[in-house]
């Protein structure tokens, strides 16, 4: 009797171990520190991991970038730069690179239903950031595909 107990106790302490590792195992992309404070992001990986799980996807998948006319998109709001610490848009961004553009620097709206859209100084590139419906649609997809 005594050793089935504690067989039993040792195969729970184990699955609680993996179930814990599992949870934890989620790592926050770097670019996620230019939106939310460290602490935001320690206590997302510790009771929201699958808030980590979506912004790391956001910050690949929430937007495209196009390139268009100056005059197109001078019909946008610019994309201004986020202080995480005042929670404000700062000053305005100018200029576009491909490689290290990182939406989560910006500050932007995710409208329920709509498209929102950004322009990038005066170089032409405008950013969409997705709506939320298109958003939902598009991380479900990748959830099942994962």
């Amino acid at each position: 009797m005594m050793k089935k107990i504690l067989t039993i106790l040792v195969l729970l302490a184990a699955f609680t171990g993996v179930y814990a590792q599992q949870q934890g195992s989620v790592v926050p992309d770097n670019r996620l520190y230019s939106k939310f404070q460290s602490d935001d992001i320690n206590n997302m990986v510790n009771l929201l991991p699958q808030e980590i799980t979506y912004w790391n996807w956001f910050a690949d998948n929430g937007f495209v970038v196009k390139n268009t006319s100056q005059e197109v998109a001078h019909k946008y709001p610019a994309l201004k730069f986020y202080d995480k610490d005042t929670k404000l848009a700062a000053e305005e961004e100018i200029a576009y690179d491909e490689a290290t553009f990182n939406i989560m620097a910006y500050d932007f709206e995710i409208l329920p239903d709509k498209t929102n859209i950004y322009r990038i100084g005066d170089t032409g590139y405008i950013v969409n950031i997705y709506s939320s419906r298109k958003l939902v649609e598009k991380y479900n997809k990748f959830m099942r595909n994962e």
